[in-house]
């Protein structure tokens, strides 16, 4: 079977194309215990584009992309965030991006094995058509799309972010559970009780919270912290003048979110950020894909005495000095994953949050007719917006 769609190979200089491309429908396995099942033809509503999307392309262009196509192919449908119609159940669904031959996703084994649509061996959204694992088709809770009502932009634009939302209520859990077994005994010896302990560990820990990079993942991220912990004092860090697009939504939605813009140098921007935050943080996010976040947290002092760095950064080097570093009882860790009740929380969590309003909307025909520019405009254009999507289906949204 054939569709329409955007496809990356490799290729130096047409490493994204759009045109006619063939679907495949090899049988998967959502996790370990599950039969495999054949894919569910699904039409292609609308989809958002991702940084992952441009970091592929460049893969592409250095021919690097061989390990990501779907076995037996040299090319890679892209695109893993958006809604699509399941017309043999009459319905919207987000799928489940990530699945495969593992216990639990977030904790893949040496010897498991995973697949994600648009990203890692399985085809994406980018295309007119695609299969689905039937059962990685997740339902849009009723109470915001009543069966036979037909999807608005609005919440198009919000369900979008499904992705990288499920990604950051991952690193919720992940902080929570590592606060416990890191800072339990700091109030155990106090007196609490274990169970007291364990719920004085975490509360400790998000009430001073540093996200350094203001990007889509350091955005939802911080949302994500503040809906469940509302006493969490948050400063976000970023490049632009105070104001800007991003952090005046967050301010403009949820208290106790605070921005600092970057400094002369690494310590003016430590100092700032301790300023804002009237105190070292517990917690420290780095989602700038700057190796400047580590220098802040370590070689600047940022981060506080038996505080966490949660490095969600692709790319840089983390640093420290082990002296010091020790003897502060400091932890380190990075983990870039979700689980099926993640995306279903995100749906959920997405359908009331406003997060349209970081969204505009460009031509299918943009993408279509020139995609490498298409994609130099999405992703480097000044003033781009936070999140852009397209329309693949006019007939299902309004």
């Amino acid at each position: 079977m054939h569709t329409e769609g955007s496809f990356l190979v490799n290729d130096a200089d047409r490493p994204l194309r759009f045109g006619e491309v063939n679907l495949i429908d090899p049988p998967r396995r959502e996790r370990k215990g599950l039969p495999e099942r054949a894919g569910t033809l699904c039409q292609t509503v609308a989809t958002g584009f991702c940084g992952t999307d441009w970091e592929l392309m460049q893969m592409g262009s250095r021919g690097e992309l061989g390990p990501k196509f779907p076995a037996g192919e040299q090319r890679l449908i892209n695109g893993h965030e958006g809604v699509v119609w399941v017309p043999d159940e009459g319905r919207y669904a987000i799928v489940l991006i990530r699945g495969g031959d593992s216990w639990d996703p977030s904790r893949f084994e040496a010897d498991e094995t995973y697949f994600e649509y648009g990203c890692d061996r399985a085809d994406g959204l980018m295309s007119r058509e695609g299969f689905y694992h039937p059962d990685m088709l997740l339902r849009i809770p009723e109470q915001y799309l009543p069966e036979g009502a037909t999807l608005t932009r609005q919440l198009a634009a919000r369900l979008v972010f499904c992705d990288p939302m499920a990604c950051m209520l991952f690193q919720r859990e992940r902080l929570e559970d590592l606060l416990v077994g890191h800072n339990w005994r700091l109030f155990s010896a106090r007196g609490f009780s274990r169970e007291d302990a364990m719920d004085a560990a975490i509360a400790d820990g998000f009430a001073r919270v540093v996200i350094y990079g203001l990007g889509g993942t350091g955005i939802l991220g911080a949302i994500a912290i503040r809906e469940r912990y509302p006493d969490a004092h948050i400063i976000t860090v970023g490049r632009s003048d105070p104001g800007g697009v991003k952090d005046a939504f967050l301010a403009r939605h949820w208290d106790g979110i605070d921005y600092v813009q970057t400094g002369a140098d690494a310590a003016d921007t430590a100092a700032r950020i301790e300023h804002a935050l009237d105190g070292k943080p517990r917690i420290f996010i780095g989602s700038s894909g700057n190796a400047i976040e580590a220098e802040i947290a370590f070689a600047q002092g940022l981060l506080d005495n038996n505080g966490i760095y949660s490095s969600f950064s692709l790319g840089p080097t983390v640093s420290y000095n082990s002296m010091p570093f020790g003897f502060k009882n400091q932890l380190i860790y990075g983990a870039i994953n979700f689980r099926r009740d993640h995306m279903e929380d995100a749906i959920e969590l997405l359908c009331r949050l406003p997060v349209d309003e970081l969204v505009e909307e460009a031509p299918l025909a943009g993408l279509a007719a020139n995609p490498l520019a298409f994609y130099e405009q999405v992703y480097r254009a000044p003033g781009r917006p936070l999140k852009t999507i397209c329309v693949w289906d006019e007939g299902r949204i309004f």
